[in-house]
Protein backbone atom coordinates (compact mmCIF):
# COMPACT_ATOMS: atom_id res chain seq x y z
CA UNK A 1 0.00 0.00 0.00
CA UNK A 2 1.35 3.31 -1.02
CA UNK A 3 0.08 6.32 0.53
CA UNK A 4 0.78 9.87 0.10
CA UNK A 5 -0.50 12.67 2.33
CA UNK A 6 -1.29 15.46 -0.97
CA UNK A 7 -1.11 15.70 -4.66
CA UNK A 8 0.18 19.02 -5.80
CA UNK A 9 -2.46 21.60 -7.49
CA UNK A 10 -2.28 22.41 -10.91
CA UNK A 11 -0.08 25.43 -10.22
CA UNK A 12 1.06 27.45 -7.04
CA UNK A 13 -0.98 30.50 -8.15
CA UNK A 14 -3.97 28.16 -8.45
CA UNK A 15 -2.47 26.38 -5.07
CA UNK A 16 -2.27 29.73 -3.23
CA UNK A 17 -6.09 30.97 -4.77
CA UNK A 18 -7.61 27.86 -3.12
CA UNK A 19 -6.23 26.94 -0.59
CA UNK A 20 -8.00 28.86 2.19
CA UNK A 21 -11.39 27.11 0.99
CA UNK A 22 -10.36 23.57 0.10
CA UNK A 23 -12.79 20.89 0.72
CA UNK A 24 -10.37 17.98 2.19
CA UNK A 25 -10.97 14.51 0.28
CA UNK A 26 -9.44 10.96 -0.30
CA UNK A 27 -8.59 9.71 -3.95
CA UNK A 28 -8.38 6.08 -3.39
CA UNK A 29 -6.59 4.25 -7.33
CA UNK A 30 -4.43 1.59 -8.04
CA UNK A 31 -0.86 2.98 -8.10
CA UNK A 32 -0.42 1.87 -11.57
CA UNK A 33 -2.98 4.28 -13.13
CA UNK A 34 -1.32 7.74 -10.83
CA UNK A 35 1.93 7.46 -13.48
CA UNK A 36 2.87 9.33 -16.35
CA UNK A 37 2.66 6.72 -18.86
CA UNK A 38 0.68 8.11 -21.86
CA UNK A 39 -2.30 4.87 -21.00
CA UNK A 40 -5.64 6.37 -21.57
CA UNK A 41 -6.83 5.00 -17.76
CA UNK A 42 -3.34 7.35 -16.83
CA UNK A 43 -4.57 10.13 -18.93
CA UNK A 44 -7.97 10.00 -17.27
CA UNK A 45 -7.03 9.96 -14.04
CA UNK A 46 -5.15 12.95 -13.95
CA UNK A 47 -7.61 14.49 -15.46
CA UNK A 48 -10.51 13.52 -12.97
CA UNK A 49 -7.59 14.42 -10.35
CA UNK A 50 -6.87 18.05 -11.94
CA UNK A 51 -10.61 19.12 -12.39
CA UNK A 52 -11.35 17.94 -8.93
CA UNK A 53 -8.29 20.31 -7.35
CA UNK A 54 -9.78 23.13 -9.89
CA UNK A 55 -13.39 22.37 -8.02
CA UNK A 56 -11.84 22.91 -4.97
CA UNK A 57 -10.73 19.60 -3.62
CA UNK A 58 -7.73 18.98 -1.19
CA UNK A 59 -7.27 15.43 -1.99
CA UNK A 60 -4.73 13.10 -0.14
CA UNK A 61 -3.82 10.21 -2.31
CA UNK A 62 -4.20 6.49 -1.51
CA UNK A 63 -2.48 4.20 -3.92
CA UNK A 64 -2.76 0.30 -3.59
CA UNK A 65 -1.23 -2.42 -5.44
CA UNK A 66 -3.40 -5.08 -7.23
CA UNK A 67 -3.67 -8.58 -5.17
CA UNK A 68 -0.87 -10.91 -6.79
CA UNK A 69 0.08 -13.70 -4.30
CA UNK A 70 -0.04 -16.32 -5.42
CA UNK A 71 -3.12 -17.82 -4.07
CA UNK A 72 -5.19 -15.20 -5.46
CA UNK A 73 -3.77 -15.40 -9.00
CA UNK A 74 -4.82 -19.09 -8.89
CA UNK A 75 -8.17 -18.54 -8.12
CA UNK A 76 -8.42 -15.55 -10.67
CA UNK A 77 -6.83 -18.29 -12.95
CA UNK A 78 -9.22 -20.99 -12.41
CA UNK A 79 -12.04 -19.76 -11.13
CA UNK A 80 -12.12 -15.80 -12.70
CA UNK A 81 -15.17 -13.67 -11.70
CA UNK A 82 -15.54 -9.99 -12.24
CA UNK A 83 -14.42 -8.22 -9.88
CA UNK A 84 -13.01 -10.35 -7.11
CA UNK A 85 -9.45 -10.81 -6.26
CA UNK A 86 -8.25 -8.27 -7.75
CA UNK A 87 -8.27 -5.45 -4.01
CA UNK A 88 -5.78 -5.96 -1.62
CA UNK A 89 -7.67 -7.49 0.99
CA UNK A 90 -7.04 -4.29 3.63
CA UNK A 91 -7.70 -1.98 1.67
CA UNK A 92 -11.62 -0.68 2.48
CA UNK A 93 -9.96 -0.95 5.95
CA UNK A 94 -7.35 1.46 5.12
CA UNK A 95 -9.14 3.74 3.44
CA UNK A 96 -11.68 3.93 6.48
CA UNK A 97 -8.75 4.64 8.60
CA UNK A 98 -7.38 7.46 6.83
CA UNK A 99 -11.60 8.87 6.65
CA UNK A 100 -11.49 8.68 10.12
CA UNK A 101 -8.41 9.81 11.00
CA UNK A 102 -8.40 13.07 9.09
CA UNK A 103 -12.36 13.40 9.44
CA UNK A 104 -12.74 13.38 5.79
CA UNK A 105 -16.32 13.57 4.38
CA UNK A 106 -15.56 12.61 0.62
CA UNK A 107 -14.01 10.01 -0.88
CA UNK A 108 -13.44 9.71 -4.29
CA UNK A 109 -13.11 5.89 -5.82
CA UNK A 110 -10.68 5.54 -9.57
CA UNK A 111 -11.71 2.97 -11.81
CA UNK A 112 -14.62 0.42 -11.47
CA UNK A 113 -12.52 -1.81 -9.84
CA UNK A 114 -12.75 -0.17 -6.50
CA UNK A 115 -16.34 -0.06 -6.38
CA UNK A 116 -16.31 -3.22 -4.52
CA UNK A 117 -15.21 -1.63 -1.33
CA UNK A 118 -17.76 1.15 -1.00
CA UNK A 119 -20.49 -0.85 0.99
CA UNK A 120 -17.76 -1.54 3.82
CA UNK A 121 -17.01 2.23 3.24
CA UNK A 122 -20.55 2.90 3.10
CA UNK A 123 -21.25 0.51 6.66
CA UNK A 124 -18.26 2.00 8.50
CA UNK A 125 -18.26 5.82 7.87
CA UNK A 126 -21.98 5.93 7.30
CA UNK A 127 -24.60 8.45 4.73
CA UNK A 128 -22.48 11.40 6.10
CA UNK A 129 -19.30 9.99 3.98
CA UNK A 130 -20.32 10.77 0.21
CA UNK A 131 -18.67 8.01 -1.62
CA UNK A 132 -18.10 9.14 -5.46
CA UNK A 133 -16.97 6.57 -8.05
CA UNK A 134 -14.88 7.88 -11.09
CA UNK A 135 -15.69 5.72 -13.76
CA UNK A 136 -13.96 5.08 -16.76
CA UNK A 137 -15.93 2.36 -18.32
CA UNK A 138 -17.85 -0.43 -17.48
CA UNK A 139 -16.50 -3.84 -17.46
CA UNK A 140 -19.75 -5.65 -18.60
CA UNK A 141 -19.10 -3.47 -21.68
CA UNK A 142 -16.08 -4.50 -22.89
CA UNK A 143 -17.04 -8.10 -21.63
CA UNK A 144 -20.29 -8.06 -24.31
CA UNK A 145 -17.82 -6.70 -27.28
CA UNK A 146 -15.65 -10.07 -25.81
CA UNK A 147 -17.95 -12.53 -26.38
CA UNK A 148 -20.06 -10.84 -29.43
CA UNK A 149 -16.90 -11.12 -31.45
CA UNK A 150 -15.50 -14.66 -29.85
CA UNK A 151 -15.67 -16.06 -33.26
CA UNK A 152 -14.17 -13.63 -35.32
CA UNK A 153 -17.26 -12.33 -36.35
CA UNK A 154 -20.24 -10.76 -34.97
CA UNK A 155 -22.31 -13.77 -34.79
CA UNK A 156 -22.02 -14.95 -31.54
CA UNK A 157 -21.51 -18.25 -33.10
CA UNK A 158 -18.96 -19.67 -30.07
CA UNK A 159 -20.43 -18.22 -27.23
CA UNK A 160 -20.27 -20.57 -24.42
CA UNK A 161 -22.34 -20.92 -21.50
CA UNK A 162 -19.51 -19.99 -19.18
CA UNK A 163 -19.40 -16.60 -21.35
CA UNK A 164 -22.92 -16.11 -20.41
CA UNK A 165 -22.42 -16.84 -17.10
CA UNK A 166 -19.59 -14.38 -16.57
CA UNK A 167 -21.46 -11.50 -18.42
CA UNK A 168 -24.21 -11.89 -16.11
CA UNK A 169 -21.81 -11.86 -13.28
CA UNK A 170 -20.66 -8.50 -14.05
CA UNK A 171 -23.93 -7.11 -15.01
CA UNK A 172 -24.96 -7.99 -11.21
CA UNK A 173 -21.77 -6.76 -9.54
CA UNK A 174 -22.00 -3.90 -10.68
CA UNK A 175 -25.96 -3.26 -10.04
CA UNK A 176 -24.59 -4.47 -5.85
CA UNK A 177 -22.05 -1.96 -6.07
CA UNK A 178 -24.11 0.84 -6.98
CA UNK A 179 -26.33 0.42 -4.00
CA UNK A 180 -23.67 2.26 -1.80
CA UNK A 181 -22.53 5.13 -4.09
CA UNK A 182 -23.21 8.05 -3.57
CA UNK A 183 -22.22 10.13 -7.14
CA UNK A 184 -20.87 8.52 -10.11
CA UNK A 185 -19.33 10.77 -12.92
CA UNK A 186 -18.51 8.82 -16.46
CA UNK A 187 -16.78 9.84 -19.05
CA UNK A 188 -19.73 9.46 -21.72
CA UNK A 189 -23.31 10.20 -22.24
CA UNK A 190 -23.49 6.27 -23.25
CA UNK A 191 -22.73 4.87 -19.99
CA UNK A 192 -24.80 6.82 -17.98
CA UNK A 193 -27.53 5.22 -19.25
CA UNK A 194 -26.20 2.14 -18.62
CA UNK A 195 -25.41 3.30 -14.73
CA UNK A 196 -28.96 4.49 -14.81
CA UNK A 197 -30.26 0.62 -16.07
CA UNK A 198 -27.75 -0.68 -12.98
CA UNK A 199 -29.27 1.40 -10.70
CA UNK A 200 -27.10 4.09 -9.63
CA UNK A 201 -28.60 6.83 -7.71
CA UNK A 202 -27.04 10.18 -9.46
CA UNK A 203 -25.04 9.64 -12.58
CA UNK A 204 -23.70 12.20 -14.77
CA UNK A 205 -20.84 12.36 -17.75
CA UNK A 206 -17.86 15.15 -18.10
CA UNK A 207 -16.98 15.61 -21.48
CA UNK A 208 -13.00 15.41 -22.17
CA UNK A 209 -10.91 18.67 -21.88
CA UNK A 210 -8.76 18.90 -25.47
CA UNK A 211 -5.00 20.29 -25.09
CA UNK A 212 -3.86 22.65 -27.86
CA UNK A 213 -0.95 21.37 -29.43
CA UNK A 214 -1.24 22.25 -33.25
CA UNK A 215 1.56 20.16 -35.13
CA UNK A 216 3.59 21.94 -38.32
CA UNK A 217 1.16 19.86 -40.28
CA UNK A 218 2.68 19.09 -43.93
CA UNK A 219 0.01 16.48 -44.99
CA UNK A 220 0.74 13.87 -47.33
CA UNK A 221 -2.09 14.09 -50.37
CA UNK A 222 -2.52 9.79 -50.22
CA UNK A 223 -1.52 9.21 -46.49
CA UNK A 224 -3.89 8.40 -43.54
CA UNK A 225 -3.36 7.83 -40.10
CA UNK A 226 -4.17 5.05 -37.18
CA UNK A 227 -3.26 5.32 -33.50
CA UNK A 228 -4.14 2.59 -31.25
CA UNK A 229 -4.18 -0.76 -29.35
CA UNK A 230 -4.70 -3.17 -32.26
CA UNK A 231 -5.50 -6.12 -30.27
CA UNK A 232 -8.33 -4.58 -28.28
CA UNK A 233 -11.53 -5.96 -29.85
CA UNK A 234 -13.14 -2.69 -30.33
CA UNK A 235 -10.67 -1.39 -32.29
CA UNK A 236 -9.66 -4.35 -33.78
CA UNK A 237 -12.56 -4.91 -35.37
CA UNK A 238 -13.08 -1.21 -36.55
CA UNK A 239 -9.91 -0.78 -37.93
CA UNK A 240 -10.43 -4.13 -40.10
CA UNK A 241 -14.55 -3.18 -41.04
CA UNK A 242 -13.06 0.56 -42.16
CA UNK A 243 -10.42 -1.47 -44.42
CA UNK A 244 -12.29 -3.86 -45.85
CA UNK A 245 -14.16 -0.72 -47.18
CA UNK A 246 -11.32 1.26 -47.93
CA UNK A 247 -9.97 -1.81 -50.45
CA UNK A 248 -12.67 -1.42 -52.62
CA UNK A 249 -12.15 2.46 -52.85
CA UNK A 250 -7.90 2.23 -52.69
CA UNK A 251 -6.29 4.24 -55.84
CA UNK A 252 -2.69 4.92 -56.65
CA UNK A 253 -0.23 5.00 -53.64
CA UNK A 254 -2.91 5.77 -50.98
CA UNK A 255 -1.46 3.97 -47.60
CA UNK A 256 -2.45 4.09 -44.01
CA UNK A 257 0.08 4.26 -41.43
CA UNK A 258 -0.53 1.86 -38.32
CA UNK A 259 0.96 2.93 -34.99
CA UNK A 260 0.50 0.79 -32.20
CA UNK A 261 1.05 -2.93 -31.01
CA UNK A 262 0.86 -5.57 -30.51
CA UNK A 263 3.03 -6.32 -33.54
CA UNK A 264 1.73 -9.49 -34.28
CA UNK A 265 -2.07 -8.17 -34.76
CA UNK A 266 -0.16 -5.54 -37.14
CA UNK A 267 1.35 -8.08 -38.96
CA UNK A 268 -1.28 -10.16 -39.65
CA UNK A 269 -3.14 -6.74 -40.96
CA UNK A 270 -0.47 -5.57 -42.84
CA UNK A 271 -0.72 -9.13 -44.99
CA UNK A 272 -3.67 -8.41 -45.17
CA UNK A 273 -4.00 -5.09 -46.53
CA UNK A 274 -1.36 -4.29 -48.83
CA UNK A 275 -1.85 -0.83 -48.36
CA UNK A 276 -1.34 -0.39 -44.61
CA UNK A 277 2.52 0.08 -43.17
CA UNK A 278 3.48 -0.59 -39.58
CA UNK A 279 5.48 1.95 -37.63
CA UNK A 280 5.14 -0.10 -34.47
CA UNK A 281 4.88 2.05 -31.14
CA UNK A 282 6.57 5.43 -31.46
CA UNK A 283 7.42 7.89 -28.59
CA UNK A 284 5.21 10.92 -28.22
CA UNK A 285 8.52 12.65 -30.47
CA UNK A 286 8.56 10.60 -33.21
CA UNK A 287 4.14 10.15 -33.04
CA UNK A 288 3.98 13.72 -33.56
CA UNK A 289 6.54 13.82 -36.86
CA UNK A 290 4.65 11.67 -38.32
CA UNK A 291 1.27 12.31 -37.56
CA UNK A 292 2.41 15.84 -39.07
CA UNK A 293 2.31 14.04 -42.32
CA UNK A 294 -1.42 12.76 -42.34
CA UNK A 295 -3.82 14.28 -44.54
CA UNK A 296 -6.22 12.75 -42.10
CA UNK A 297 -6.29 10.70 -39.04
CA UNK A 298 -9.16 7.73 -38.78
CA UNK A 299 -11.06 6.64 -35.59
CA UNK A 300 -12.85 4.17 -36.96
CA UNK A 301 -15.25 2.70 -33.98
CA UNK A 302 -18.29 1.21 -34.38
CA UNK A 303 -19.24 -0.11 -31.27
CA UNK A 304 -19.86 1.46 -27.96
CA UNK A 305 -16.64 0.58 -26.19
CA UNK A 306 -16.26 1.18 -22.54
CA UNK A 307 -15.37 4.74 -21.27
CA UNK A 308 -13.92 7.53 -24.28
CA UNK A 309 -11.02 7.32 -26.95
CA UNK A 310 -8.85 9.35 -24.89
CA UNK A 311 -6.27 9.12 -28.10
CA UNK A 312 -9.22 11.59 -30.03
CA UNK A 313 -8.36 14.14 -27.94
CA UNK A 314 -4.63 14.12 -28.62
CA UNK A 315 -6.08 14.02 -32.29
CA UNK A 316 -7.84 17.00 -31.79
CA UNK A 317 -5.02 19.05 -30.32
CA UNK A 318 -3.03 18.50 -33.13
CA UNK A 319 -5.12 20.29 -34.88
CA UNK A 320 -4.88 18.07 -38.20
CA UNK A 321 -8.04 16.72 -40.06
CA UNK A 322 -10.19 13.82 -37.93
CA UNK A 323 -12.99 11.47 -39.37
CA UNK A 324 -14.47 8.97 -37.06
CA UNK A 325 -17.86 7.67 -36.10
CA UNK A 326 -20.19 8.62 -33.21
CA UNK A 327 -19.27 6.05 -31.45
CA UNK A 328 -15.58 7.08 -31.87
CA UNK A 329 -16.60 10.48 -30.77
CA UNK A 330 -18.34 9.59 -27.32
CA UNK A 331 -17.20 11.38 -24.39
CA UNK A 332 -16.61 14.71 -26.25
CA UNK A 333 -18.25 18.28 -26.17
CA UNK A 334 -17.72 21.42 -28.15
CA UNK A 335 -20.63 24.05 -29.84
CA UNK A 336 -18.60 25.51 -32.66
CA UNK A 337 -17.02 23.08 -35.73
CA UNK A 338 -17.92 20.19 -37.25
CA UNK A 339 -16.40 17.01 -36.87
CA UNK A 340 -16.89 14.69 -39.66
CA UNK A 341 -19.16 11.57 -38.66
CA UNK A 342 -20.07 8.23 -40.45
CA UNK A 343 -22.36 5.81 -39.48
CA UNK A 344 -20.86 2.35 -41.22
CA UNK A 345 -17.30 1.29 -42.65
CA UNK A 346 -18.66 2.13 -46.41
CA UNK A 347 -19.47 5.95 -45.48
CA UNK A 348 -16.16 6.35 -43.31
CA UNK A 349 -14.04 4.98 -46.35
CA UNK A 350 -15.67 7.44 -48.52
CA UNK A 351 -14.94 10.06 -45.77
CA UNK A 352 -11.22 9.41 -45.66
CA UNK A 353 -11.10 9.17 -50.03
CA UNK A 354 -12.63 12.68 -50.21
CA UNK A 355 -10.55 13.95 -47.49
CA UNK A 356 -7.52 13.41 -48.92
CA UNK A 357 -7.99 16.50 -51.38
CA UNK A 358 -6.18 19.53 -50.13
CA UNK A 359 -8.69 21.21 -50.46
CA UNK A 360 -10.97 19.28 -48.46
CA UNK A 361 -8.51 18.73 -46.03
CA UNK A 362 -7.83 22.27 -44.98
CA UNK A 363 -11.43 22.88 -44.92
CA UNK A 364 -11.81 20.21 -42.08
CA UNK A 365 -8.85 21.60 -40.77
CA UNK A 366 -10.51 25.01 -39.72
CA UNK A 367 -13.15 23.14 -38.40
CA UNK A 368 -10.60 21.21 -35.83
CA UNK A 369 -9.59 24.20 -34.87
CA UNK A 370 -12.67 25.50 -34.11
CA UNK A 371 -13.68 22.37 -32.14
CA UNK A 372 -10.76 22.69 -29.99
CA UNK A 373 -11.44 26.45 -29.43
CA UNK A 374 -15.28 25.92 -28.14
CA UNK A 375 -14.22 22.38 -26.06
CA UNK A 376 -14.91 23.03 -22.62
CA UNK A 377 -12.02 23.53 -20.23
CA UNK A 378 -11.32 22.04 -16.62
CA UNK A 379 -12.85 25.36 -15.39
CA UNK A 380 -16.36 24.49 -16.58
CA UNK A 381 -16.14 21.09 -15.39
CA UNK A 382 -15.09 21.91 -12.44
CA UNK A 383 -17.81 24.60 -11.97
CA UNK A 384 -20.24 21.74 -12.72
CA UNK A 385 -18.79 19.61 -10.11
CA UNK A 386 -19.58 22.31 -7.97
CA UNK A 387 -22.92 22.24 -8.50
CA UNK A 388 -23.48 18.92 -8.52
CA UNK A 389 -22.11 18.00 -5.23
CA UNK A 390 -22.81 21.39 -3.74
CA UNK A 391 -19.52 22.41 -2.64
Amino acid sequence: MISTSNIPSNSDSQNLTNSLCLTPALFVSASAYLTNSPGGVQICTQEYINTLKTAGFSLSVLGYEPARDLFTRIQRKLFPQPYVGRLPLNLAQDVISQAKAQNLKWIFLNQVDTAPIAKELRSQLGPECKIILLSHGLESTDIFHAVRTKSGSTNFSEVTSKDLQFLAQSLVAEGIHRQYIDYIFCLSAFEVEIERWLGAKNVTWFPRTISNNPLPWHPHPARLGFVGTIDHIPNKEGLILFLEALEKRAFGNISLRLVGGPESVAKDITQRFRFVEYLGQLSNEELEKEASTWSCFVHPLFCYSRGCSTKLAIALGWQIPVITTPAGCRGYSWNDGKLPLADTPDALAELAIKILNPEAAIDSQREIIDIVKSSPNLNDIATKIKLLLSI
